[in-house]
């Protein structure tokens, strides 16, 4: 059992830093054919996608495309998912936003406009390599393994929130609204909003609303068009003839801190000066992204029938930062819904899609870069409010509150926390919750207790039943310190009767005890000695045994005393452990 045990999780962590060369010699003309339809449909989406998260992070655009292409390719090459296009995401972008804001405005809070575009890209390197570091790290520890005890309940609740930042801050976009200073917090936000609501531009708010209802119209009606990338190209064209008459829509060219294609390989900037301040917001952007790299790729896969790694999916986004964070102004890496769900409907059918995706984003990029400039940010706006109410399906939603009162709880307060409090904060709340409802439940293990019929068949019987000489209590589920308490007040209460002369307990399904359960067996055994009455324990495990070995918990009872478990008589040792009982009382 330890063997296999050893083999299944070596297995798991296992990571194939050229996982891609294996794909190239099962590579065919047929998967080429689908893969570049499929690669041309998701980069036709990339561009004016990328560019709204970017401004949604209150970054230069190119900021956001360099990010979708270098995801694109580094993330399918080193990754083990088929279908998943990797870039900006509309969480790690808001995020971005509130993290680079905080230290402008703590360390530089008098610099010029100018001096401001090149100091933000010099955090925003620092903090792109600050996300691969911790990914990498997370990757080879297998620590990203850790945010299976984040509840898929908390997600659902941050995504929410999330969501629901996104449009109040794509409204300033889509109604034509200056965004006066800055805040940290959606209600902040729609606070602003409303104050100054009457400032609409109502050209603006036209196009918006047309826009959105055109981008509809063409997700349900034309599904394998790339419709984000018609209706963009039919506004701004609508939007160039109605700027030459004065109406005033902005356009991405209004928002442009950089006019140049300016991709320079340099070293990463790293600064001790404010270091502090953004390892913890990087580090919220890494699990973050993480998060959203893991449930998406297991997303698809769920649909595709693939068996996904999430290790190696940890070191792929986390290869594709650090990569990254050698050019300048790049944002940080992390997973789309979208794109990714365009690339699988488009029949994609290896890693190299994404791969060709980015490809195309380059060439697109070097002819048509004038024309991005003349894109509305309103159209953009409308992207972004349609894709946030994709992101959580309300069945989903339906079935927290149906669940328990518990999930129901931690939904609300997850979402609250991002409505009232800075995004970085929220995530950590999130997680923090997630984990202290987890050990809340994991801290009850399943306790029962059995007793031997006439024919020497074992049954469950009721607490309530005549206390015997013998007690056979049954733990279930992982032992640790939290739930010490507990198993140790049930036992303690069964020796208040004086007819007990034997406990024997049986570790159903136990695997693992910490240090904490190994000492409260210890007293327990002293407590039962100092009466003259006897502690055996029965049901161990392989793994369970080693541990009783390491702690001398064997030398304690005696070997005699102690009953290994057999997968193939479940009950063996607990009739084992009864018979030594008898003989104990005889």
């Amino acid at each position: 059992m330890k063997k296999r045990t050893f083999e299944l999780y070596s297995m798991y962590r296992k990571i194939h830093p050229l996982i891609f060369i294996k794909a190239i010699k099962k590579y065919n003309l047929k998967s080429f054919k689908n893969d570049i339809l499929a690669a041309f449909a998701v980069a036709l989406l990339t561009i004016p996608q990328s560019v709204a998260y970017a401004l949604l992070a209150s970054l230069p655009p190119i900021t956001g495309i360099f990010s979708a292409i270098f995801g694109s390719i580094f993330v399918s090459l080193f990754g083990s998912s088929k279908h998943m296009v990797a870039g900006p995401s509309t969480g790690v972008a808001i995020l971005l936003q509130i993290i680079i804001y905080n230290v402008l405005n703590i360390y530089f809070p008098n610099i010029s406009s100018s001096e401001k575009v090149v100091v933000t890209l010099q955090i925003l390197m620092q903090i792109v390599f600050l996300v691969g570091i911790f990914q990498l790290v997370f990757c080879f520890l297998n620590l990203g393994n850790l945010l299976q005890f984040v509840s898929r309940t908390v997600v659902l609740g941050y995504f929410v929130g999330v969501g629901i930042t996104i449009i109040a801050t794509q409204l300033f976009y889509f109604l034509g609204i200056e965004a006066k200073g800055f805040s940290d917090t959606t209600i902040s936000k729609v606070f602003i909003l409303y104050k100054n609501f009457l400032h609409l531009n109502l050209a603006t708010l036209f196009i918006g609303i047309l826009s959105l209802i055109t981008l509809i119209y063409l997700k349900i009606k034309f599904k394998k068009i790339p419709s984000s990338f018609v209706m963009i190209t039919l506004f701004s064209i609508i939007v160039f003839f109605l700027n030459k008459a004065d109406y005033k829509i902005s356009v991405i060219k209004d928002y442009l801190y950089l006019e140049r294609l300016d991709l320079k390989m340099v070293l990463p900037f790293i600064s001790f000066k404010y270091f502090k301040i953004l390892f913890f917001p990087s580090l919220a952007v890494a699990l973050l992204s993480i998060l959203e790299v893991s449930s998406i790729s297991k997303g698809i896969a769920a649909r595709s029938g693939q068996k996904i790694r999430n290790n190696q999916e940890i070191f792929g986004v986390g290869i594709a930062n650090f990569i990254s964070s050698f050019f300048f102004s790049t944002m940080p890496i992390s997973a789309s819904v979208s794109r990714t769900s365009i690339n699988y409907q488009n029949n994609a059918k290896t890693r190299f899609a994404s791969f060709f995706s980015g490809f195309f984003v380059i060439i697109l990029l070097l002819f048509f870069y004038p024309f991005i400039k003349l894109i509305p940010l309103a159209c953009l706006a409308s992207i972004l409010i349609y894709t946030t109410f994709t992101v959580v399906e309300a069945r989903h939603l339906k079935l927290i509150f149906r669940a328990s009162k518990s999930d129901s709880f931690v939904f609300l307060f997850t979402m609250g926390a991002t409505l009232f409090l800075r995004l970085d904060i929220a995530f950590f709340i999130g997680i923090v919750t997630s984990i202290l409802f987890y050990l809340q439940k994991a801290s009850v293990p399943h306790m029962v207790e059995y007793s031997f019929t006439e024919q020497n068949k074992i049954v469950v019987i009721p607490t309530t039943k005549d206390h015997k000489k013998i007690r056979i209590i049954g733990v279930a589920g992982d032992l640790f310190f939290a739930s010490v308490d507990l198993v140790q007040n049930t036992i303690q209460k069964i020796m208040k009767d004086d007819a007990l002369k034997v406990v024997i307990l049986r570790l159903k399904n136990v695997y693992y005890l910490d240090a904490s359960m190994c000492l409260a067996i210890l007293k327990l055994h002293d407590l039962l000695k100092k009466t003259e009455r006897h502690l055996l324990i029965c049901g161990v495990t392989d793994e369970v045994n080693e541990i009783f070995e390491r702690t001398k918990i064997i030398k304690a009872l005696g070997k005699d005393k102690i009953f290994l478990t057999s997968e193939d008589k479940p009950f063996f040792s607990t009739k084992s452990a009864f018979t030594k009982a008898k003989e104990l009382i005889e």
